[in-house]
């Protein structure tokens, strides 16, 4: 199974696509909607977030880390801890931003997730064309090589 398949599996259960759909197509709309305490906020994708997102969602699909706020903030933890954001600087921001946010609601999950990505290596470095095409367990095994 390559990883465009399981991240279409991934965001069909979390209900961000309906089934049948690629990824792709969530990925390529002028909009994207961002969930705020419940409430659906639009936003323009800007500073690499359309380039970014994919990334960042297989990295919560191969990672376990939830897409709530405490998921949110040990995703930035691990994200941070395992090389950064590359060049998409949305993403270096909005981690940033989740670390500070996860000091102060979940500081020991956060420190967990921080050790667990230190030595580690993500995908961001990665043409996401090359992310979408590799085999599932060929994406967790660059994760942790």
């Amino acid at each position: 199974m390559t990883v465009e398949e399981a991240l279409a599996t991934y965001l069909e259960d979390q209900g961000r696509i309906d089934k049948g759909l690629s990824p792709r197509s969530v990925y390529k709309q002028n909009w994207f909607m961002a969930n705020i305490a419940g409430v659906q906020f639009p936003f323009f994708p800007m500073l690499g977030f359309r380039q970014g997102i994919l990334i960042h969602d297989a990295h919560h699909m191969l990672c376990g880390y939830e897409t709530n706020w405490t998921g949110e903030s040990e995703l930035a933890g691990w994200e941070l801890a395992s090389g950064g954001c590359a060049d998409h600087v949305f993403f270096w921001a909005d981690r940033i931003l989740f670390l500070f946010i996860a000091i102060w609601i979940a500081p020991v999950r956060l420190a967990r997730a921080f050790r667990a990505g230190w030595g580690q290596r993500n995908l961001y470095r990665l043409n996401r064309e090359t992310v979408l095409a590799m085999d599932l367990e060929e994406a967790r095994r660059y994760l942790v090589s």
